[in-house]
């Protein structure tokens, strides 16, 4: 029973660690966050990068741990769970239907960033969205 148990466990790992982000959210966004601050974040793979617009810029790895549907958007799927290589976990959510236009939360539901892939929106600008 043990073994079945390891064997469980060990394919839910590599599954998980298989997956590849979704196609909704790779590629480069304009990012603010609760301050004000722009950003730039570019999404590859497997890979997260946040750009300050004065210049800093981390880099993170990432799996993606999930994804489910909240809200009341016509869409089957809009929004996505993330974890760090530093064990940050975000979730990056589409509350419209439209994929251009998201945020990014901690894993408390803390929102960090605003992104859209055309302009810079400020928090208050994209909850008058919703």
């Amino acid at each position: 029973m043990e073994k079945i148990k390891l064997v469980l466990v060990n394919c839910l790992l590599l599954l998980l660690y298989s997956c590849g982000s979704s196609e909704d959210y790779q590629g480069k966004w304009k990012a603010v966050n609760l301050e004000g601050d722009k950003y730039e974040i570019t999404f590859l793979q497997k890979k997260i990068t946040i750009k300050e617009i004065s210049g800093n810029t981390v880099q993170h790895t990432f799996i993606q741990t999930g994804m489910g549907h909240q809200g009341s958007t016509e869409r089957t799927i809009d929004n996505y769970t993330i974890l760090l290589n530093n064990g940050a976990k975000y979730q990056i959510y589409f509350p419209k239907n439209d994929e251009t236009i998201g945020i990014i939360l901690d894993e408390n539901g803390v929102p960090l960033f605003t992104i859209s892939r055309k302009d810079f929106l400020s928090y208050d600008t994209f909850s008058k969205l919703e």
